[in-house]
């Protein structure tokens, strides 16, 4: 499918103060400063960043679902990558 991908900050922008110059989350590698929190994310489309944003709130989301393999393997997001997989594309082939 072709859809505008948005950035999605791995640890939310509100949670930056949290980490900046201090220890990062478990599992991150990283130096903690502003340039890496604003460049540390993904690429993906608006329906996926608001699912992303639906199973947690930002506190969680920066301590826990802080990577792309944590965030794949929340249930919620498994069912919303298994309906994606199905949905037609914008130019309404089914792939």
């Amino acid at each position: 499918r072709e859809l505008k991908l948005t950035f999605h900050h791995l640890i939310p922008k509100d949670k930056h103060p949290t980490y900046l110059g201090k220890r990062l989350p478990n599992g991150i590698e990283g130096e903690p400063t502003r340039y890496f929190l604003n460049s540390y994310g993904l690429m993906i489309c608006r329906q996926c960043h608001n699912t992303v944003h639906s199973i947690a709130n930002n506190e969680l989301l920066a301590a826990q679902y802080n990577t792309l393999q944590k965030i794949l393997a929340h249930p919620v997001i498994q069912r919303w990558v298994d309906f994606a997989k199905k949905r037609r594309s914008s130019s309404g082939k089914a792939k």
